[in-house]
């Protein structure tokens, strides 16, 4: 061991510059790099770039997956306004037809009512001729028969009843008319 020592020790000391690399380490570096590039190159190379040309026929089917996911979602979109608008249009007809309806329900009630109420009134006003003019004649019956009584009572004896009621009945004519006429 003491030889390698001494043998060691008579090499002519190398001063280390890491500015001036030593020509051996540079022509195996070189060496070293050649071989590493070709296995490289012919190894992973080809692996890595097989992976990345599958990576991007990925990402473009996710791509394109998600373009035809956005459009069916665009599509399906559309449909739901339009089928909201749909809604909102036969709603709003229903309102109207409603509100029409209605009207016409109150409207035709209203015509019932105001039929009914003239109808009533016309069988009142009827039904008030009627009571006037069964008072009048028994009030002129009435009228007449004190009249024959009073007449009686004043001359002392008993007059014909059927004249003297003619008679009164004509006077009381008589004063009817004169009184509608002024």
């Amino acid at each position: 061991m003491y030889q390698l020592l001494l043998l060691a020790s008579e090499e002519p000391e190398v001063e280390f510059s890491p500015v001036t690399p030593v020509l051996s380490e540079l022509v195996w570096a070189a060496v070293f790099f050649v071989v590493l590039f070709v296995v490289v190159s012919r190894v992973a190379l080809p692996k890595l770039n097989a992976a990345l040309a599958a990576r991007e026929a990925a990402v473009v089917g996710q791509v394109r997956a998600a373009d035809a996911t956005k459009a069916e979602a665009d599509a399906l979109l559309a449909d739901y306004r339009a089928k909201l608008a749909d809604a909102q249009t036969e709603a709003n007809r229903i309102i109207d037809e409603g509100r029409r309806t209605a009207e016409g329900v109150v409207s035709e009630a209203r015509s019932r009512a105001e039929t009914e109420a003239q109808t009533i009134l016309t069988r009142a006003q009827a039904d008030i001729r009627s009571e006037a003019s069964r008072a009048q004649t028994a009030l002129r019956s009435t009228l007449a028969e004190l009249s024959i009584q009073v007449a009686g009572r004043v001359v002392g004896q008993s007059l014909d009843s059927d004249a003297q009621r003619s008679l009164v009945e004509r006077y009381i004519d008589e004063l009817s008319t004169t009184a509608s006429q002024n």
